[in-house]
């Protein structure tokens, strides 16, 4: 199943329309292919990439209310694969505090992963939480989770106990190195993305916002903060690098390059900044997009994007 690591392209995937595109992740920046969602597959609701394949859910699109259904899709070879259902699918939409999935590579066992969490609502009855049912007020803050691998075809439920977290960002999550991500807690646009073998997140910083020691920039910027494991300490964030924002850029990253580098828009320009020097240089010019209107939504996500074969030998039906 192995896919090929060290990715020498990316993917823009269109979030207005059903269409991705990849692109080399050079000087040149060469668009390489285009592919199209085929039509049972839904392109507007969640969504995740890793590794070549892609994988998409309508769980919390409120369209199709409490649709459980998740997909995986390699557009190289051009098969889906239906997830079997989540064992967490028996909680009811209204029996739920937040519901989160992530989807991501697990390079250490050579497999991919779906893990969907559930936190059920405390107003509820009790649930099947397995050897947790004799004491449930002492699980208060249990979670339940599900993981499944695309290598047995299979889920697995567990519990987890002491998880202070009253709300889940379901849009914002993040799989490096078989750890899924999210961010905890309701903040303004939150945006965390893969940073290498780490994350990064992302903060907008108003200059009358700033620190008294943070005077590389006299107007607006963006301060970009990496994920650490400290392997004693537990995680801890350090600020990686500030890029200054002119009035034509907008303070939302679309995404990363292969080696780190911020991807921003500038009018009808995607612009990339120089992990050394912090300036920014002309990634890729979209002569078919236009700056967009504030409130609207993105152009793309972009993200790096290797080939794959799999899903090519795998009945896509079971």
């Amino acid at each position: 199943m192995t896919a090929h690591f060290n990715p020498k392209y990316l993917l823009f995937h269109d979030v207005n329309n059903a269409v991705v595109k990849v692109r080399s992740d050079d000087a040149q920046s060469r668009e390489y292919c285009t592919f199209y969602y085929p039509l049972d597959l839904p392109f507007s609701s969640w969504y995740a990439q890793s590794n070549g394949l892609i994988c998409v859910s309508t769980m919390f699109d409120k369209n199709f209310e409490y649709n459980p259904d998740i997909y995986i899709w390699n557009p190289i070879v051009q098969k889906i694969k239906t997830v079997p259902e989540s064992p967490l699918t028996t909680f009811e939409y209204k029996e739920i505090e937040w519901s989160a999935l992530a989807f991501g590579f697990l390079p250490e066992v050579d497999d991919y992963g779906v893990v969907h969490t559930v936190k059920p609502s405390v107003s509820c009855a009790p649930y099947d939480f397995g050897p947790y049912d004799e004491d449930y007020e002492q699980y208060l803050h249990t979670v339940v989770i599900g993981v499944y691998s695309l290598n047995t075809n299979s889920w697995k439920k567990i519990c987890q106990d002491k998880v202070f977290v009253d709300r889940m960002s379901t849009d914002q999550s993040v799989f490096v190195n078989g750890t899924a991500f999210w961010v905890g807690r309701k903040i303004e646009n939150p945006i965390i993305l893969p940073f290498g073998q780490s994350i990064a997140y992302f903060v907008e910083v108003d200059q009358e916002d700033a620190d008294e020691d943070d005077d590389e920039y006299d107007g607006p910027h963006l301060d970009i903060w990496v994920l650490k494991d400290d392997k004693v300490g537990g995680f801890s964030w350090k600020k990686k690098m500030s890029v200054g924002l002119s009035e034509n850029v907008l303070a939302e990253v679309l995404g990363i390059r292969n080696k780190g580098e911020p991807i921003l828009a500038k009018s009808n320009n995607l612009i990339s900044y120089d992990l050394e020097t912090h300036e920014p240089y002309d990634f890729v010019e979209l002569t078919t997009y236009s700056y967009r209107e504030e409130g609207s939504r993105s152009p793309y996500v972009i993200s790096p994007f290797v080939e794959t074969l799999v899903l090519l030998d795998i009945d896509c039906n079971n």
